[in-house]
């Protein structure tokens, strides 16, 4: 086996972690570690830094070596909104409540809770072939997944997040909050978790003409007091991970007005309204484009842009039929 000094292999992890901190549905925790690294390098801080780099080994055997290289996969499925994953077991009580999908190479998300039992929820991120391979080396702590070396992490504070890689297409990671005994569960999650391929993000809108500088980005689907909601992205054209430009929803609530004064506005031949940049109950809001379609729900268009471009992309919206028969429900 091949013998690293301290300081080499400890740029090794460091290197890997931020490779994964960029790919990584939500890299924060990763940089918020890494950025409090003490100065000082004793043996067993390392070995802590060190058990980070699990997340990202993939099939790597234990022992077979202390560092390798291995290229990310190629895009196969060009339809990001199939999940490829679904747990195969979770502890009685759990039901799915969320999914969203981010387009191509961004994650895909579904929440599973059971109120006061917790909540597990599993992200799905492609491996792509942008950045080009990456060195990642063996660690104490690991979890072993089919013979796939991966790792266990606190997260959020209460949280235990486990990351594996179970073939060469996708990094999955399996957060549990609330969870009673975190990582004896979410090893049994991970041990039986199946390949789905048929559950969809399919809401009930979609984009028509959006503006030539933004496309489609994500797709979210969640609950909420009125019952499903729908909610779409879009980013500038070429930047699918970055953040939305505009967002459309579906959904019960009336849009909050905030300190704001709703002015009337025809949408889509009704009479809906137009809400300036705000501050609301949550803080800063987008000028917003809203009006109240059949069956009593509210389609919202907001963002950065100005008035006219929301308008014109509220009235070319389409209202489809989507699929929302997963709500509440144990994986099948």
């Amino acid at each position: 086996m091949t013998r690293l000094s301290d300081e080499h292999t400890e740029d090794l992890i460091r290197e890997s972690l931020e490779h994964l901190a960029t790919r990584a549905p939500d890299g924060a925790e990763i940089r918020e570690v890494l950025a409090q690294r003490p100065s000082s390098r004793p043996t067993m801080a390392l070995a802590l830094v060190a058990a980070a780099v699990a997340i990202i080994a993939l099939a790597v055997p234990l022992g077979l070596r202390a560092y390798t290289t291995v290229t990310p996969a190629s895009p196969r499925n060009a339809d990001w909104t199939v999940l490829p994953y679904k747990p195969g077991w979770l502890p009685d009580g759990f039901k799915e409540l969320t999914r969203s999908a981010k387009a191509y190479p961004g994650p895909q998300t579904r929440t599973w809770s059971s109120g006061e039992a917790g909540q597990v929820q599993l992200t799905t991120t492609p491996l792509d072939d942008r950045r080009g391979p990456w060195t990642i080396a063996p660690a104490p702590n690991q979890i072993i997944v089919h013979g796939r070396v991966g790792m266990v992490a606190e997260v959020y504070g209460d949280g235990t997040m486990l990351t594996w890689s179970p073939d060469d297409r996708y990094l999955l990671s399996l957060t549990l909050i609330g969870v009673k005994d975190p990582r004896d569960v979410g090893q049994r999650i991970a041990d039986e978790m199946v390949r789905d391929d048929r559950a969809r993000v399919s809401g009930e809108l979609r984009f028509g003409r959006l503006p030539a500088d933004l496309e489609l980005s994500g797709v979210n689907l969640f609950m909420t007091v009125g019952g499903g909601a729908t909610e779409l992205e879009a980013t500038r054209t070429g930047q699918p991970t970055a953040a939305a430009v505009v967002r459309a929803s579906l959904r019960a609530e009336r849009p909050d007005s905030g300190d704001a004064v709703p002015v009337p506005l025809k949408v889509r031949g009704l009479g809906g309204f137009f809400l300036p940049e705000r501050t609301g109950r949550l803080g800063h809001e987008d000028e917003t484009v809203a009006v109240q379609v059949e069956g009593g729900r509210w389609l919202t268009v907001s963002g950065k842009r100005d008035q006219a471009t929301l308008l014109g992309i509220a009235n070319d919206i389409q209202l489809i039929p989507g699929d929302f028969g997963w709500f509440g429900k144990a994986p099948e």
